[in-house]
């Protein structure tokens, strides 16, 4: 027998040991996640009327966490979205309506909730059709469970440059909705809270 050939088996040979080991260890991991991820074991028929014991997995719902914190609604333009709490990686213009950083919560006297998010047609572009809203139109915002019903008040556009300066009563709960108009101006949307 050759060199070359006792090489080649034993090359094959720890192939097949190495495949026989991680096939184990795989199954042993499988067998001890049990005690971690328990599962929901249940008898259904199949088609030929026999009974098979199937794994149903449950769902952890600690894990899956909603960080919403209320939503936004404005019938006029057909919008209703959720509004996730700052620091959440759903509180982002790149994924939904972002209550932007300097905000005051709703039921702050005298306080502003500024949200912001996309203008034009792709799936982010939440506030496309803010341009359509007019004076005196109604923004409703549900935040820890309580209704705050705002009214449109003003209306006016800025150079986009990263920043933008809000004009408004200081002395009323506000809020105010920031998108893009075109590509070198912002909107913003100005209302106060009803009384």
């Amino acid at each position: 027998m050759s060199y070359l050939s006792v090489i080649k088996n034993l090359g094959l040979i720890l192939i097949i040991l190495g495949h026989y080991y991680f096939c184990s260890y795989v199954l042993s991991e499988v067998h001890s996640m049990r005690n971690y991820e328990p599962a929901l074991y249940k008898q259904i028929e199949n088609e030929d009327n026999k009974k098979v014991t199937t794994n149903v997995m449950k769902v952890n719902k600690a894990a899956i966490k909603d960080e919403s914190i209320g939503m936004v609604e404005i019938s006029k333009i057909d919008l209703r979205r959720k509004l996730y709490k700052m620091g959440s990686k759903e509180n982002n213009v790149s994924k939904n309506i972002e209550i932007l950083e300097g905000s005051s919560v709703p039921d702050e006297a005298c306080g502003n909730f500024i949200l912001a998010a996309h203008n034009g047609n792709s799936s982010v572009g939440h506030f496309k059709n803010l341009h359509k809203l007019e004076i005196g139109d109604e923004v409703n915002l549900i935040y820890n469970d309580k209704k705050y019903i705002y009214e449109i008040a003003d209306k006016y556009d800025v150079l986009k440059t990263g920043k933008v300066a809000i004009r408004r009563d200081r002395t009323k709960n506000t809020i105010t909705l920031i998108t893009c108009l075109g590509l070198d101006r912002q909107l913003v949307v100005i209302g106060y809270l009803k009384q």
